[in-house]
C-alpha cells in the first residue's frame, strides 16, 4: 500500500507548515524575551551557521517580439547592488512574507481536501473488508 494517504499527507504538512509560519515571529518575540536568552537573530542572509531553509531562486525578466523566438533580457541591474537590497527588503517585509507564506500553503492545503478525504474513505472501506475477512 505504498503510497497511500499521499494527499492526506501532502495536506498536513501544508496545514503544520502554515501554522508554523504564521506563528513563527510571535513564537520567536517569545522565546527571544526570556531571561538568559542573550543570542538571537532570525532574517534571511544573516548567518548560515543554522538555517532554517534556503530560498535558492532566481529573477528574470525578458522581452521577445512575435515571429522571433529570440528573447532578450529587459533589465539593467547592478546584480550584486540589487541582490544586496532585495536582502535588505526581505528582511524588513519578512512578517509579511511569512504571514503569505501560511496563507498560500493553506489555499493548496484547502485544494488537497477532497482527494484526502477520497483516501481515508477508500483506506477505510479497504480496513472493512480485511475485518469482515476475520
Amino acid at each position: 500500500m505504498t503510497g497511500q494517504l499521499e494527499n492526506f499527507n501532502a495536506l498536513r504538512k501544508l496545514q503544520g507548515n502554515a501554522n508554523k509560519a504564521e506563528t513563527f515571529w510571535d513564537n520567536y518575540r517569545k522565546a527571544t524575551a526570556k531571561a538568559g536568552i542573550d543570542k538571537y537573530r532570525a532574517g534571511f542572509g544573516v548567518d548560515n551557521r543554522n538555517p532554517s531553509f534556503a530560498v535558492k531562486t532566481l529573477f528574470s525578466s525578458y522581452t521577445g517580439s512575435y515571429g522571433s523566438s529570440s528573447v532578450y533580457r529587459f533589465d539593467s541591474f547592478d546584480r550584486e547592488l540589487l541582490e544586496k537590497y532585495m536582502v535588505r527588503a526581505m528582511n524588513e517585509l519578512s512578517e509579511d512574507l511569512f504571514s503569505k507564506v501560511a496563507e498560500l500553503m493553506r489555499q493548496d492545503a484547502n485544494k488537497l481536501l477532497g482527494k484526502a478525504r477520497k483516501e481515508v474513505s477508500d483506506m477505510q472501506a479497504a480496513l472493512s473488508e480485511v475485518e469482515a475477512q476475520s
